[in-house]
């Protein structure tokens, strides 16, 4: 099993590169998909693509988790916090709250505690949305 770093899957999103480099790319993901190849990939790698998608290349918030979404659920493709992951996006899409924020909430309630110490007041809207955590501050 390999690795897949952020700039293959922003490559394979974005095609910004000559037609040749994006046709192996294009190869690359036919070839998870179909079982060839197995990888893995991690959740800083997800919230990297996010950022650079959002903060570099300018992709509306919809047109992110929409891609996000699809990478999650491409086959043959690990991803040890998908679940996780996956509804970190779902409430990425509708709030204005960073993605790595919302995930660190989920990732709280995962590990069934119940308080995070922070300034950031959208903890309280999330937890008003979600429940169970309590947002203190030091």
């Amino acid at each position: 099993m390999h690795f897949i770093d952020t700039n293959i899957f922003l490559r394979y999103f974005i095609k910004d590169e000559k037609e040749a480099e994006n046709i192996k790319v294009e190869n690359f993901f036919k070839s998870i998909v179909d079982g060839q190849i197995n990888c893995f990939t991690n959740t800083m790698v997800i919230n990297e693509i996010i950022w650079v998608l959002e903060k570099y290349y300018g992709w509306a918030k919809t047109d992110v988790c929409d891609n996000i979404e699809f990478l999650l659920n491409t086959p043959n493709i690990k991803i040890k916090e998908r679940a996780l992951l996956q509804k970190a996006v779902n409430s990425y899409r509708e709030l204005n709250i960073d993605f790595m924020d919302i995930y660190n909430y989920f990732y709280i309630k995962t590990e069934n505690e119940a308080v995070i110490y922070s300034f950031d007041k959208h903890y309280d809207r999330l937890a008003k949305k979600y429940g169970d955590i309590e947002r203190l501050l030091p």
